[in-house]
């Protein structure tokens, strides 16, 4: 009966793996999703509205939710202070500190932002920002694909390892 409930603890352990890969995939189309959001956002305040740098990232982290919503008021608190940091430091600060699941292509297109924003014109940054906010969406689809395509394949896999671990033990 132990060996029994043993396998049993095995098979959910394996499964639960696989969910929790599921999850990662689902956090990563989550995170994208928000942080093109909170570029949209950042776009209307510095492009239109003409908003000073730290309250534009402050209006982009009330436009973003979870994880991306913390990377923008980590940002905004980082551009609100007078020490003569540059701000590609505070993004980049921002970029480490946040727990964002995203893959290094992902975090290539946030960076490229980091020496644009609040050192060129309201136009300039304008179009930077869309061009980040179209590369996060085509990003967040691949991402969206990923997670139908593997997260059944995850799912399956803990599973099945599960259900033959338990064979082998047993």
């Amino acid at each position: 009966m132990i060996r029994l409930a043993g396998a049993a603890l095995v098979t959910a352990g394996c499964g639960a793996l696989g969910l929790a890969g599921t999850a990662r995939l689902d956090g990563r189309v989550r995170d994208l999703g928000e942080l093109a959001a909170g570029l949209d956002a950042l776009r209307r305040e510095l492009g239109w509205r003409l908003s000073p740098l730290p309250d534009a990232l402050g209006e982009a982290a009330r436009a973003a939710r979870g994880p991306a919503g913390q990377f923008f008021a980590q940002c905004a608190r980082g551009a609100g202070l007078p020490d003569g940091r540059a701000f590609q430091e505070v993004w980049r600060e921002g970029l480490d500190g946040a727990p964002l699941r995203l893959k290094p292509g992902d975090r290539a297109v946030l960076e490229r932002l980091g020496p644009v924003l609040g050192r060129y014109d309201g136009d300039s940054q304008r179009l930077a920002l869309e061009d980040a906010a179209a590369g996060l969406r085509a990003l967040r689809e691949e991402a969206a694909d990923d997670r139908r395509r593997l997260g059944r394949v995850y799912g399956v896999l803990g599973v099945a390892a599960g259900l033959l671990l338990a064979i082998v033990l047993l």
